[in-house]
């Protein structure tokens, strides 16, 4: 039977072909797919590789577990035979496995020797793994699954296979991490791994010092470069000129010596030219410049603590960068904060320069890590098409208009903008870069001010929509209340809009029905704006006020870094305790500001979790996150693009239509919602194999014994109490529907059918007699034009608000002969008075 490849070896296997995205993602810090990876490892050791040394694909961990689920499966048997025979070659003889491994987003590498002869079977097993804290469970997770692959497919016939069914973590036992070169980024550990494994098959020693983080940064660079105009660019002799203990050596032989002189042997390349051969001499135009340093840039960013705080900011240094340079610089990746430059006055040109944030820190930063500052190539002076190249004007434009506007009481225009150019930046704009550029400006004053929630409608119209939406069991949107102020969203606005809501629905302080909830039955979620907290605590001391993990995670993200922001989305949805505290002590040890920064926050507003160590907090119904205000505002989107009484209008015909088309829609229905139903049901499943027995007198807790997944036949204890509707597992208490636990309570002890645990256990507010009691009535749309004005509600007065540009003057276009009379100056004053404040 033919030999199967042992892993999907790249090396030996079908040829591979990277994507356009996956080149792409070496323009910047993404990391890099393993269809890449692999393509690299083909293309570099193609017919390289002894034939005992085994190359995996990094995607061995998927392999893997494919194939191990099959061994289990007896519809697999003749998968599972055919790929024995296939395989059973890897058992004859030793062998080495290497593998740039993937698991969980990181690379490392898995250098494994095994010998199905040796008793030992496993003589070497080293990890190499690029971070700077190594996990250890993505190395120990690919070597167990490497284990039960030979066993299943390989040893599966040999005596010393009963070793490995025995010691399932036998290969881990016998792994060292071995010490390796370190990344300082997130994103470079997949080039990490294939240059560990270039050298290893070079036999080179593996140190920290055997190549480093700029050498990386300069082969990503090339690989970007070459891989976009040739596949078949990444060769081992190109790749091996970016490290140090891959060049081949350099032989300095001592020349002979005769009677005490130095005698030089000619070569070929010594030998002058014969007079029918045409001397060949490698020529650059005048302007081509070679692997320059860029001085000004590094004298701009010398201090390495240079820290912007903002992309306006960044934009302004890089603009003065060009002007003193004559460099110019184009953006090649855009991301958040994140920008990437490189250099477009020189053909081919390797500068390359990266900015982004900083774990622990807030603003941006120079990666140094990801700069190449040496320019190469000739001086381009237009583009392909022979126009000029074009300069970064957006940034100019926009200090330009802001300066236009400190000076002129109207809006600035494009023209204003050009003439500022001519004076303060001797640079002629075209009208049309100033139109849009002012264009631009004026939309984001309008986005980044205060008031973003105004009625932006005619520039007159202003103020801001408060709006209470109450989000249904059947996710729908329902606004309970809203209202529009003159002013900015603040305390006042806040302060005024709650009492008005507390005043006109006086259910929202209704007491709770759960009997140990100290709270209120309604909860609020808010984005921990400043103004809307204290109004909470001023209008409704006595509800829980809950605050969005969204914006929690956001603000972790812009100050500490993405890894950190994946955190606490983990603590704001975990109900189990042991999780949480695992996840603050290991955010505690990789970013000591983002744990101060989450600790700080009361965890009873904005963690599952708490729910289990304060049990009078009421239930938040699965909502962590501010999103159904968020729906709210792109609902009315529409109608805030108008005067006062165009928004109400348009606000009471939308929530009239959604009311009427919920109405029908719950018509006739009984029982638990469908999204509810179908948590219930599968809750209900889950529960079988449960034992339930009685624990304490009071015979109203009972503890629950539930058998763990896998293969371990270990059991989880949980204690429920149904009285109150509380779990340990947090659960039932969080959303108000019984849990796994809970539904083997009524399972088992009280003998009941899903149907009654639906009818009886899941809470009311899950029921659709509770949403047709919710929308049974409507909003009566008002006829606006039958409204007598009240003298109080006026639209903005147009005649005191200045119209742009110089205004009209009478002008005197002869002398009069009557100008040296005073009566005559003085009614001509008179007369231009008034016509100036007509």
């Amino acid at each position: 039977m033919q030999t199967m490849l042992f892993v999907d070896d790249p090396v030996r296997g079908n040829p591979l072909r990277s994507t356009a995205d996956a080149i792409r993602a070496l323009d910047g810090e993404e990391w890099l797919s393993t269809i890449l990876i692999d393509h690299l490892l083909q293309t570099t050791l193609k017919g390289c590789v002894p034939d005992h040394v085994l190359i995996g694909s990094s995607d061995c961990y998927s392999y893997f577990s494919t194939y191990n689920d099959k061994l289990d499966k007896h519809d697999c048997a003749d998968t599972v035979q055919t790929m024995r025979g296939g395989l059973q070659a890897y058992a004859k003889s030793e062998f080495r496995y290497i593998s740039a491994a993937c698991h969980q987003g990181h690379f490392f590498v898995v250098d494994v020797t095994f010998d199905s002869r040796h008793p030992a079977i496993f003589q070497q097993v080293n990890v190499y793994d690029s971070l700077s804290i190594t996990s250890r469970r993505r190395a120990t997770a690919v070597l167990g699954r490497l284990q039960r692959f030979l066993s299943g497919f390989c040893f599966h016939v040999l005596d010393h296979n009963l070793l490995l069914l025995e010691k399932q973590d036998y290969v881990v036992q016998q792994a060292v991490f071995r010490n390796c070169p370190k990344q300082n980024n997130s994103h470079d550990c997949g080039l990490f791994a294939v240059a560990i494994i270039w050298h290893l098959l070079e036999g080179k020693e593996i140190h920290s010092s055997v190549f480093t983080q700029d050498h990386i940064g300069a082969l990503r660079e090339a690989l970007y470069r070459g891989l976009s105009s040739n596949a078949e660019w990444a060769t081992l002799e190109n790749v091996s000129s970016f490290f140090p203990a891959l060049l081949p050596p350099v032989r300095n032989e001592p020349s002979p010596e005769q009677d005490g002189a130095l005698v030089h042997e000619t070569g070929p390349e010594d030998e002058e030219p014969k007079e029918d051969e045409e001397v060949v001499a490698e020529t650059h135009p005048e302007n081509f410049i070679h692997d320059v340093v860029d001085e000004i840039f590094e004298r701009k960013f010398s201090e390495r603590s240079q820290v912007f705080q903002t992309v306006e900011e960044l934009m302004v240094v890089i603009n003065d960068y060009q002007e003193a340079s004559g460099n110019s610089l184009a953006i090649r990746r855009s991301r958040g904060s994140s920008r990437a430059f490189a250099c477009i006055s020189h053909a081919n040109c390797s500068f390359r320069v990266a900015f982004g944030p900083k774990a622990r820190l807030e603003g941006i930063i120079l990666k140094r890590g990801s700069c190449n500052l040496r320019h190469s190539g000739a001086a381009v002076t237009a583009a392909k098409d022979g126009r000029c190249l074009k300069k970064r004007s957006k940034e100019v434009i926009k200090q330009l208009a802001n300066d236009v506007a400190l000076h002129k009481h109207a809006p600035p225009t494009a023209n204003d903008v050009i003439k500022a150019g001519v004076h303060k930046k001797k640079t002629l704009l075209s009208y049309k870069q100033c139109y849009r550029g002012v264009n631009a400006r004026n939309e984001s004053k309008i986005i980044s001010d205060p008031m973003s929630f105004q009625l932006v409608g005619p520039s007159e119209w202003k103020g801001t929509l408060y709006v209470a939406t109450v989000k249904s069991a059947g996710d729908d949107l329902y606004p309970v209340a809203f209202g529009i102020t003159v002013d900015g969203e603040d305390f006042q606005g806040w302060l005024w809009f709650l009492q008005h809501l507390k005043a006109s629905a006086p259910n929202l302080i209704a007491e709770h029905f759960r009997r140990e909830c100290s709270y209120k039955l309604f909860t609020f979620m808010s984005d921990r704006c400043k103004g809307l907290k204290t109004a909470l605590r001023n209008v409704f001391p006595a509800n829980h006020n809950c605050y969005c993990a969204v914006h929690i995670r956001r603000n972790v993200e812009s100050n500490h870094g993405k890894k950190y922001a994946s955190m606490v989305t983990a603590l704001s949805e975990t109900t189990s305790l042991p999780e949480k505290r695992a996840l603050l002590t290991q955010l505690q040890q990789k970013s000591p500001g983002a744990y101060k920064y989450v600790t700080d926050i009361n965890a009873k507003r904005w963690m599952d979790s708490a729910w289990l160590e304060d049990e009078t907090l009421p239930p938040r119904y699965g909502f962590w996150n501010s999103n159904i205000s968020e729906s709210a505002n792109n609902m009315f989107q529409d109608a805030r693009n108008g005067n006062w009484l165009d928004a109400i209008d348009g606000i009471l015909i939308k929530m009239s239509l959604r009311i009427t088309k919920s109405q029908s829609e719950y018509e006739g229905k009984d029982g638990v919602v469908d999204n509810i139903l179908g948590l219930a049901t599968k809750r209900w499943e889950n529960c079988v194999g449960c034992r339930v027995y009685a624990s304490g007198n009071d015979g109203e807790t009972y503890s629950v014994y539930q058998k763990l997944g896998g293969e371990s036949e270990e059991e989880a204890l949980l204690k429920v109490r149904p009285v109150d509707c509380v779990c340990d597992c947090g659960k039932w208490q969080a959303i108000g529907v019984p849990c796994v636990h809970g539904m083997a309570y009524f399972r088992y002890q009280m003998k009941w059918r899903l149907e009654d645990v639906l009818d009886q256990a899941v809470d009311e507010y899950y029921k659709y007699r509770t949403q047709r009691e919710l929308y049974r009535r409507n909003f009566v749309p008002v006829w606006r034009h039958l409204l007598e004005p009240d003298m109080m509600t006026l639209p903005p007065d147009g005649a005191a608000r200045r119209m742009p540009g110089r205004p009209k003057t009478v002008r005197l276009r002869k002398t009069s002969r009557y100008a040296h009379e005073p009566e005559g100056r003085q009614q001509f004053a008179a007369i231009a008075t008034s016509r100036v404040t007509m």
